[in-house]
């Protein structure tokens, strides 16, 4: 009888803890902007190294097109985080009545964008713009703040254009439907070092623009108040990967350059771009200049007010120096 009681409560124990190791893992949907890059490909990194699923995340990854796409997509698309939109898109949807949170800082600076020209063309420095056509991605992404920000500095005229997709800009400026094209890092830098394209200027040369936060991450209201140990698990999981990324910069441009389809010497000079501390978790930088920004560039008519800014500032998460 006694044997039959351990032997009982042995079952017990292990349909106990076959039940515990079943427990249904956290579903969180992400939008994420411009696939291939390399910081807003972190997730999709992550994801691949199963580190997400061991936290206990189940992670569906989107790619959108832009600032305006990605936040659209939280509001009405059912995603629970929008992963680097830029700032003017972000405070622009927040003004029109849009119900979500910025939860982190994403990107600080705009150093991983650059416009170029073909080869061929006869604009030779960023002065030669002036009066021409210049592209960028969408309405309120970080590629429109920096021309609207480079047309402040140096009381520069020129005419900026969205484009969409960098391939769809690339066909542009090579068949000069536009003067000045834009990319990010490793799209393109095939064709500049095969001579197709020349860098004219990049996020860099923009200098009110390098140590404010380009691009942000935004939860839908619901997830960060329904679930905010989630997302901060997500935040967390999220940062260790980067961090992994880094230490073994050798595997991870591995799979920079087998996402991209480009070369290994190609990843390389794509990294060369991005260095950790851009990639940075927590308070918005310069968020009062970054409104202020927006205001001058009438993507929202008036600065936010003191409770305004705090309902859309819920840090979740800072990056672990």
């Amino acid at each position: 009888m006694g044997a039959k009681l351990v032997i009982a409560s042995a079952l017990c124990l292990a349909a106990f803890g076959q039940a515990a190791s079943a427990q249904p893992m956290e579903k969180v949907k992400v939008a994420t902007t411009f696939v291939g890059l390399w910081d807003t490909t972190q997730p999709t990194f992550c994801k691949e190294r199963s580190e997400f699923a061991k936290a206990g995340l189940d992670v569906e990854i989107t790619s959108t097109r832009g600032g305006s796409e990605n936040v659209q997509s939280v509001l009405v698309g059912g995603m629970d985080i929008g992963y680097s939109p830029g700032t003017n898109s972000v405070l622009a949807a927040y003004r029109q009545g849009g119900k979500f949170k910025i939860i982190s800082s994403e990107f600080i600076g705009q150093n991983d964008s650059y416009f170029y020209v073909p080869a061929d063309s006869p604009l030779k420095t960023i002065d030669d713009i002036k009066g021409k056509t210049v592209a960028f991605s969408r309405p309120g992404g970080a590629s429109e703040a920096i021309l609207l920000a480079l047309k402040a500095e140096r009381n520069m005229e020129f005419k900026a254009i969205s484009t969409g997709a960098l391939d769809a800009t690339f066909t542009m400026a090579m068949t000069k439907q536009i003067d000045v094209g834009f990319s990010v890092p490793p799209s393109g830098l095939d064709a500049v070092e095969k001579g197709q394209i020349r860098v004219l200027f990049s996020g860099d040369d923009v200098k009110s623009q390098a140590q404010l936060t380009g691009r942000v991450i935004i939860g839908s209201n619901e997830f960060v108040t329904k679930r905010r140990a989630v997302a901060q698990k997500f935040m967390e999981v999220l940062d260790k990967c980067i961090d992994w990324a880094y230490a073994n910069i050798g595997e991870s441009s591995k799979s920079y350059a087998a996402l991209n389809k480009v070369t290994p010497e190609i990843a390389a000079k794509g990294l060369a771009f991005y260095k950790r501390d851009a990639l940075a978790f927590g308070p918005v930088r310069g968020f009062d200049t970054l409104v202020a920004q927006a205001v001058a560039a009438k993507f929202i008519d008036k600065p936010l007010t003191a409770d305004e800014t705090k309902d859309l500032l819920d840090i979740l998460y800072t990056t672990k120096k």
